[in-house]
């Protein structure tokens, strides 16, 4: 049986490597994993100003299928992202969620209109999810503010 916490830790740390090797910062795992009154989401990078609400999930199956049109209370896409909105509205920064599912790659869901990746924009969330990786290289966001 798999253990859906620590597939989720896994992920974390997955993509916690994938932005330190593609920002250069030191983005750690909250405490707590958001649990934290000052802290929400899943990554940061500490005693700086992040830019970005960041959360991680992992899960079996992709989000990304026709149920996106049918299942509104229950697609996890859309739990995830609106549930993201809140914490980034509260913490005054954007969302950004990172996503996998079994065997694939990792993708990326930002407010933000890629410029040089292909994406999906999905209009009734108001969000664009592209290959985090592709995303990463090209597209050139800054993650903190001030620097």
């Amino acid at each position: 049986m798999i253990d859906s916490r620590a597939k989720g830790v896994r992920g974390e740390y997955t993509v916690r490597d994938m932005l330190r090797e593609y920002t250069g910062y030191q983005f750690e795992r909250i405490p707590a994993s958001g649990a934290l009154v000052y802290l929400k989401g899943d990554l940061y990078v500490p005693h700086q100003k992040n830019r970005f609400c960041i959360e991680v999930k992992s899960y079996k199956e992709s989000p990304l299928s026709d149920k996106i049109f049918t299942q509104e209370k229950t697609n996890n896409l859309i739990n995830w992202w609106r549930k993201l909105l809140l914490q980034a509205k509260h913490m005054e920064q954007e969302p950004m969620l990172f996503f996998k599912y079994n065997r694939s790659k990792i993708f990326i869901v930002t407010a933000i209109k890629p410029k040089k990746v292909k994406f999906l924009y999905i209009s009734w969330l108001n969000c664009y999810v592209s290959l985090a990786e592709e995303w990463l290289t090209e597209e050139n966001e800054e993650f903190l503010y001030g620097v």
